[in-house]
């Protein structure tokens, strides 16, 4: 497989990363609001004149207009984008297919391909996604709420006096500051909320599904999880696109 630059476009975060095999190399993230910041590492991805082939997976429309603007200033051929150039090769089971978020598509390709059975996958960035793959394959939905920066932006700008707080660090039983009741209701709450959702999950798609924790806030969301109950993902919204844009590649 000749090389290949896959980029994600979230709602807040880019990332970009060189393929040469079946999983993504080093990955590079920039605010999706400063996309020029991909300048350099896209220019270095070049071998004298030759190009590789840019396949994107986008949840964030102005993002990707902005995105082709630039590839196209930097004379890069147009863009293979997910779900508009080439398939996400995965059944589903909802009620409106075409609305479902490419990177929960994307996520759940990736973690069916490393359980090879049934799997719950977790997306923890802008918002936090709970996702599930029956043991034949099929994305049968999840659920959807804020993630931890957004639970703790909402407090702030919902409330006259709560202020902002970035909720990492520790988790204090009983916040002893104003600031710590913030950040132990987002962090705890989203623990438990995923927690929950697990559970029910697994009541549907069965006790043994594998479990992946992916996405930007993964890592710190993990600790306050229950021990041993899922693997971090963190880049397997990206794995997806490589194998979806893989298995069109071959048809």
């Amino acid at each position: 497989m000749n090389p290949v630059l896959a980029i994600l476009l979230g709602n807040t975060t880019a990332a970009l990363s060189l393929v040469r095999s079946r999983t993504p190399g080093r990955v590079r993230r920039v605010p999706v609001a400063h996309l020029e910041r991909l300048r350099p590492y896209l220019a270095a991805a070049r071998h004298g004149r030759v190009s590789p082939l840019i396949i994107v997976g986008s949840v964030n429309p102005p993002a990707l207009e902005r995105l082709r603007k630039l590839l196209d200033d930097m004379a890069y051929a147009r863009p293979l984008v997910a779900r508009e150039d080439f398939s996400i090769p995965i059944e589903t089971s909802v009620d409106r297919p075409e609305r479902v978020g490419v990177d929960r598509l994307l996520g759940a390709v990736a973690a069916r391909e490393r359980a090879r059975g049934a799997c719950i996958v977790v997306d923890c960035g802008t918002a936090i996604t709970v996702n599930s793959v029956n043991a034949r394959g099929v994305f049968l939905g999840g659920a959807i709420f804020p993630g931890l920066s957004m639970m703790a932006e909402a407090l702030a700008e919902g409330t006259a006096q709560l202020p902002h707080v970035v909720p990492a660090g520790r988790v204090p039983v009983i916040g002893r500051s104003t600031e710590g009741a913030m950040i132990a209701g987002v962090l705890s709450g989203a623990a438990g909320a995923v927690t929950n959702l697990i559970a029910q999950a697994r009541k549907v798609v069965g006790d043994r599904a594998h479990v992946f924790l992916s996405g930007g806030d993964a890592k710190r969301l993990a600790g306050l999880l229950p021990r041993d109950c899922c693997d971090i993902a963190a880049n397997l919204v990206l794995e997806g696109l490589i194998l979806a844009y893989r298995g069109w590649h071959k048809q």
